[in-house]
């Protein structure tokens, strides 16, 4: 079967906005692997974070399956990861969580050194070399997966994006045989597949339906669903506190 891992980044973003707790992104790691998740993705993000620089050891000690963080190829960003210790790291563009993946970022907008003087492939390797599997984010393409399989990635992390925001039966068709025809090539070239971006209850199962992808990753769509099931339950609980709380006050 598919892993599947779970991003709870969004349940965190909604914690930020009322700046009040809850919902606790603590809380959703544990239900998320209690629920049969095969691992966590957060991110990690300097501009604007969600999770506080304390949370991060915690998150590492909460998430007993397989730990994957986002972040971008920044060389302070990285040593900081370092002291967590996740099992995978995914690397992908500066600013990926408010733009996207809207170019051939791996040809043309990836620096070619960080601000330590370290190239992409130093930066792979060292990281490898502390047991960390590396996985990059990719568009659906055969010409980033060679790339990828050039700075000898672990895996490609490919984007779904163009087959979960399709604008028709056709488009749909077509985004996901891209999808297929890149996680393909990944295989042949001996890189793990892992997908990512939009994929929800209705998309899920053709990405489970391509034989080679290990893993996929999805937030927004089980944080939705979690506020709509759950919130009867929230809703009978807080009922049931009132009924039963003390008549009086001095």
């Amino acid at each position: 079967m598919i892993k599947l891992s779970i991003c709870v980044d969004q349940v965190a973003a909604i914690r930020n906005i009322a700046d009040r707790g809850e919902p606790d992104p603590m809380a959703a790691i544990i239900l998320a692997q209690i629920g049969g998740a095969t691992a966590i993705t957060i991110s990690w993000a300097s501009d604007t974070p969600f999770y506080q620089p304390q949370e991060y050891a915690l998150i590492r000690q909460l998430i007993h399956t397989h730990m994957n963080v986002i972040v971008p190829p920044a060389d302070d960003v990285l040593q900081s990861i370092l002291t967590i210790r996740p099992d995978m790291i995914t690397l992908v563009p500066d600013g990926y969580g408010h733009t996207g993946l809207e170019n051939e970022w791996l040809n043309t907008d990836w620096p070619e050194k960080d601000a330590s003087g370290r190239s992409l492939d130093q930066t792979i390797r060292a990281l490898q070399q502390q047991n960390i599997l590396v996985n990059v984010l990719i568009r659906p393409s055969a010409a980033d997966v060679r790339v990828c399989a050039q700075l000898k990635t672990d895996y490609v992390h490919i984007d779904a994006s163009v087959y979960t925001t399709a604008g028709d039966s056709d488009q749909e068709r077509q985004t996901l045989n891209d999808l297929a025809s890149t996680a393909k090539v990944a295989a042949r070239m001996n890189l793990g597949v892992s997908m990512g971006r939009g994929i929800d209850y209705q998309t899920a199962p053709d990405i489970t339906g391509i034989w080679e992808v290990e893993e996929m990753v999805v937030g927004y769509a089980v944080t939705a669903k979690a506020m709509a099931i759950g919130y009867e339950q929230a809703v009978r609980d807080l009922v049931d506190v009132i009924r039963h709380a003390p008549k009086g006050y001095e």
